[in-house]
């Protein structure tokens, strides 16, 4: 549990900074990515930011979620650093710096800040079973590989933090499946297998049933379906 509790940290403190901050520094990250452009995509967004860390882009139908994905090799320094490597509040959205394009299990961070739009904001939408049957499918570009996931369970977590494991073990996973599905807010009758490749998306919960509990992450589980 101590490996998981480093990275809560890690996102309780900036939690904290935000409180005492309102100030936006980071620039515009929009990218619509075509099938036929796959190739050049990430190549063209290193050399336009000066920046190798970035690894693709992740995009939600339907949201104004659109945002260049980076990658580090922690999962604290962009945290507080936007796409130019400069210091700032509201960072980027990240990769978890054990994943690459292959992992069986994908996670991406980025923070929510209800004062501002901040990346990840629209995911607070999710908590609405209406806005997810409009909304289900995540575009997600790593290196040179364009992949869609479709979202099967929405729900915050305050103390179980094992999803954050990355090694696979069949028997278990199938089990964790299971209790990602069975934690949801609400049916979302999409299936999920030991089979499947899933992305989580972790962000900072706002919602005010949630407010007394010192950590609070609305994660957003999704299965690989092309």
């Amino acid at each position: 549990m101590k490996k998981y509790l480093k990275y809560l940290l890690l996102f309780f403190v900036i939690g904290i900074v935000f409180s005492y901050s309102h100030v936006h520094n980071t620039p515009t990250s929009k990218v619509i990515i075509k099938d036929s452009e796959v190739q050049n995509v990430v190549g063209d967004l290193r050399t336009q930011y000066n920046n190798n860390d970035i690894v693709g882009t992740i995009e939600i139908d339907g949201t104004d979620i659109n945002e260049i994905v980076v990658q580090a090799d922690d999962n604290s320094y962009y945290l507080t650093h936007d796409l130019y490597k400069n210091h700032d509040i509201y960072g980027s959205v990240f990769l978890d710096h054990r994943c690459d394009k292959n992992s069986k299990k994908l996670l991406v961070f980025g923070h929510n800040d209800f004062r501002d739009k901040t990346p990840f904001s629209d995911l607070e939408n999710y908590m609405d079973s209406e806005y997810f049957k409009s909304n289900q499918f995540i575009n997600l570009l790593i290196d040179d590989r364009l992949m869609k996931f479709q979202i099967f369970s929405v729900y915050i977590e305050t103390s179980d933090f094992t999803y954050m494991n990355l090694k696979i073990d069949d028997n278990q996973y199938n089990q964790d499946l299971l209790k990602y599905k069975r934690n949801s807010f609400y049916d979302t009758g999409v299936s999920v297998s030991a089979d499947d490749r899933i992305l989580i998306l972790q962000t900072c919960s706002n919602h005010k049933d949630y407010q007394k509990f010192k950590d609070k992450y609305l994660l957003i589980f999704s299965k690989l379906v092309e």
